[in-house]
C-alpha cells in the first residue's frame, strides 16, 4: 500500500524528461499480443517494421503521448503507469477515455 502511495507522489511529480526516460530505458510487449514495443529518438518502434514519431506534452496533470498516425483512430493518447510490480503502461484515448493498449515490461 505504501508503495502505490508513493508511486501516486511520483506521478504527480513526474517531469516529461522523467517520461521520456522511463519509455526509452525499457522494452514493452502488448498484453495479451506477440508485439515488442520500444521507444527512442521520439520515436515508437514497433517490432522493429513500424516507426512512429511521437512528442509528449503534459495536460492538466496528465501525460499526453501524440504520435503522427493515430492509434485505434486517436490522435492523442493519455499515458498512465500502472502501481503494480509489472510496471505496466497504460495507453487511453483522450477524446473517448476507452483503453486502447497496455504494454508490459519484457
Amino acid at each position: 500500500m505504501l508503495w502505490v502511495k508513493f508511486l501516486i507522489l511520483k506521478l504527480l511529480f513526474m517531469t516529461l524528461e522523467d517520461i521520456y526516460t522511463l519509455l526509452e530505458s525499457r522494452v514493452y510487449y502488448e498484453k495479451g499480443g506477440t508485439r515488442k514495443f520500444s521507444f527512442a529518438n521520439n520515436s515508437i518502434h514497433i517490432d522493429r517494421r513500424a516507426l512512429i514519431p511521437f512528442y509528449i506534452y503534459k495536460d492538466d496533470g496528465c501525460f499526453i503521448l501524440q504520435p503522427d498516425v493515430p492509434i485505434a483512430e486517436e490522435k492523442e493518447l493519455r499515458i498512465e503507469i500502472s502501481g503494480t510490480t509489472d510496471n505496466s503502461l497504460l495507453f487511453y484515448g483522450r477524446s473517448s477515455g476507452e483503453k486502447l493498449l497496455t504494454l508490459e515490461e519484457a
